[in-house]
């Protein structure tokens, strides 16, 4: 599973939302010659039955030479990947997760524990990132949610030769796991404090992802995230932004056409992959 961009974000799905009657989530061209990208922003968790596929997405995903993911999301991959979190998530020297927490911190986190029915115990032996991921997890199938995003939904229709990734899960795992103390202290205390928004939040940003309205998106997004450390956000979209625009430079030089499927965050704001691009000198064109 895409453990940051899909359990950290305070916004990443939502319950009994309204869809439009048509939606049209934002996608992009990037051309090179005989060469294009077509950038589209997923989103990680959606409703049972949501309609966010148009004719034109389907026109690209069947006609692209390889859909490009953030990464490995093949169920042996995503089982080493929750392997590996386990290992980095757990205190092995004696260590409680409320040693790290100052008094109101740990009031408020059994509140929110007991609110989710997670038990504490469990909770005591994780590291700060682990218990803010498993609270978010914990917190939204207490509210239905499921499990399964753009990428979970795609993967069956793909052949294995035509899958590509951005990174790796152990790359993808160093974003949280590599944090400082403080760093995922403040992503745990950020994370309780959001917690009785989420549904607000998500309702706000799944909405603005299937109208196509990645501004109105943007702006959910920075309200939802303004409690998160700044080093860790950079560390979550924009360094990552900053590589992946290494990877699409590379492919825009060869001869192929490509469907790329990144979580829509990395697709917002001035540190974009987009706006990575155009100082790049790529010319990006909306194309729904």
């Amino acid at each position: 599973m895409a453990l940051s961009a899909r359990c950290l974000l305070p916004a990443l799905a939502t319950l009994g939302l309204g869809t439009p009657a048509q939606a049209e989530p934002a996608m992009w061209e990037v051309r090179d010659g005989d060469s294009a990208i077509w950038l589209f922003g997923s989103f990680h968790i959606l409703p049972e039955g949501a309609a966010w596929r148009t004719d034109l997405f389907d026109t690209i995903l069947a006609g692209a030479d390889r859909v490009v993911f953030e990464t490995d999301i093949r169920p042996a991959a995503a089982a080493q990947v929750g392997a590996d979190a386990y290992l980095r998530g757990i205190y092995t020297d004696g260590t409680l997760l409320t040693d790290m927490l100052d008094d109101a911190a740990e009031a408020q986190l059994r509140e929110k524990a007991a609110a989710i029915d997670l038990s504490m115990g469990m909770v005591q032996a994780m590291r700060p990132w682990l218990a803010a991921n498993t609270i978010t997890v914990q917190a939204l199938a207490g509210q239905g949610f499921g499990s399964d995003g753009v990428e979970l939904l795609l993967l069956p229709e793909l052949a294995e030769e035509r899958l590509g990734f951005l990174e790796t899960g152990g790359e993808q795992l160093e974003v949280l796991a590599g944090a400082s103390d403080d760093e995922q202290v403040a992503m745990l205390v950020a994370t309780l404090e959001q917690l009785d928004e989420l549904p607000k939040l998500t309702d706000k940003m799944l909405k603005s992802w299937m109208d196509g309205t990645p501004d109105q998106m943007g702006d959910v997004f920075i309200t939802g995230m303004g409690a998160f450390e700044a080093a860790f956000l950079d560390r979550l979209l924009y360094a990552r932004n900053r590589n992946w625009v290494v990877s699409l430079d590379a492919m825009l030089e060869t001869n192929s056409e490509n469907l790329v499927v990144v979580g829509a965050a990395h697709l917002i704001g001035p540190d974009s992959i987009l706006a990575l691009l155009e100082e790049a000198g790529y010319a990006v064109e909306r194309i729904q």
